[in-house]
């Protein structure tokens, strides 16, 4: 009897049969994620965040960011699918202006990377793709500051605007994608410098305020733009591209006197690897503008010429040749050269140093920059 009762007792210890309906492993088993999406899809979008560290010496008096070295920008940055092949991207950063970091929305869009074969879209708040540099954060640029002709012909931060544009690429044996947007942009509040007298129609004498004109331009109100861009492989190791863009709509002034402006532009880029790690580039962007205001039509004209070589996946080096005219009625014309040295500790994190020879209206001016910027997250992946 005592036997028969030890062996029911080890019977019933045993774990019950794969073939038992009742029987589970613990493992649950999930749907496949949709496509486009990373993973299990729990709607947590991609987080990265890129510090940039300046330093700037100049021998120009009135520059009031010259010899310091501070924190100049963090930016995060949130991303993700958010349907099938529909994305969502929005960039927030604190930026240096003067003595203080002010919040600012860099971008902040979603992008239908295909609405159907060849044909895609993105709206919202967007650097636009107008020429070669204006579409890409200047932390991803290889360079340290931003050539003086998209400063006199876009702005400061460039060409950004609140609208949507539409790409199309075009079924054709080599690249060409043609692209249309249209914008609305911020124009400039004119700040009172002071007042003066004058006599109004009734034969009194009055008080009113002197408006000054910013000295930053810019287009403003809506603004349409195209671009038309072609990419060829002249060898195996090599890429040339081609694009032209415009831009149309009024300047910055609108609101306080007439002011229509148009930019053209013109890019060529030349890309050339000889082994793994070496890459020469040659990019360089010519821009036109015409401006109509009260004191007549302004035709105005800048160019860059940039060579870079990367000699191993360290160290690379440039050189950038600037011209650059004024966007106001008083003629003014800006060349420079500027030499680069560039140290990539790793994919997200690079030291610059930059030299500036600048000639301005017959003066001349010489400045430095060592830049210092890194990243965490995918955003940051590379840093050029």
């Amino acid at each position: 009897m005592m036997n028969a009762l030890l062996i029911l007792s080890a019977l019933l210890a045993l774990p019950a049969s794969a073939e038992d309906p009742s029987f589970t492993t613990g493992t649950m088993e999930t749907a496949a994620p949709p496509q486009g999406m990373r993973g299990r899809p729990i709607n947590l979008p991609d987080i990265s965040v890129i510090g940039v560290m300046d330093g700037h010496l100049s021998d120009y008096k009135p520059d009031t960011a010259k010899d310091k070295f501070e924190f100049e920008e963090v930016e995060t940055a949130f991303q993700g699918f958010i349907y099938p092949e529909v994305r969502a991207d929005v960039f927030l950063a604190l930026h240096k202006h003067g003595a203080k970091y002010e919040a600012e929305l860099c971008e902040a869009k979603a992008s239908f990377l295909r609405l159907s074969e060849g044909l895609a879209a993105e709206v919202g708040k967007i650097h636009v793709n107008f020429g070669k540099l204006n579409k890409m954060h200047t932390h991803h640029r290889p360079m340290i500051d931003q050539p003086p002709v998209l400063t006199n012909f876009l702005g400061e931060h460039g060409l950004v605007g609140q609208g949507g544009t539409a790409s199309y690429l075009l079924p054709l044996p080599f690249y060409l994608q043609a692209e249309a947007g249209a914008w609305q942009g911020e124009g400039h509040e004119h700040e009172a410098s002071g007042k003066t007298t004058v006599v109004d129609t009734a034969g009194n004498t009055v008080e009113v305020p002197i408006y000054q004109e910013s000295a930053e331009f810019s287009l403003a109100d809506k603004v349409f733009t195209g671009r038309l861009k072609a990419s060829f492989a002249p060898t195996d190791k090599s890429e040339l591209e081609l694009g032209s863009s415009l831009a149309a709509g009024h300047g910055a002034h609108w609101e306080e006197h007439q002011d229509e402006a148009k930019v053209y532009g013109a890019d060529l880029t030349f890309k050339l690897w000889p082994s793994s790690y070496e890459r020469w580039a040659f990019q360089n962007e010519y821009f036109h503008l015409t401006r109509t205001v009260p004191a007549g039509r302004l035709q105005r004209d800048g160019l860059y010429s940039f060579l870079n070589y990367r000699w191993n996946k360290y160290w690379d080096t440039g050189a950038r040749f600037d011209y650059a005219e004024g966007a106001f009625p008083t003629q003014s014309i800006e060349r420079a050269l500027s030499a680069l040295v560039g140290y990539h500790f790793t994919e997200t994190t690079r030291a610059l140093v930059q030299y500036k020879y600048r000639r301005i209206n017959g003066g001349t001016v010489n400045e430095g920059w060592l830049q210092l910027a890194f990243g965490l997250g995918p955003h940051s992946h590379e840093l050029e």
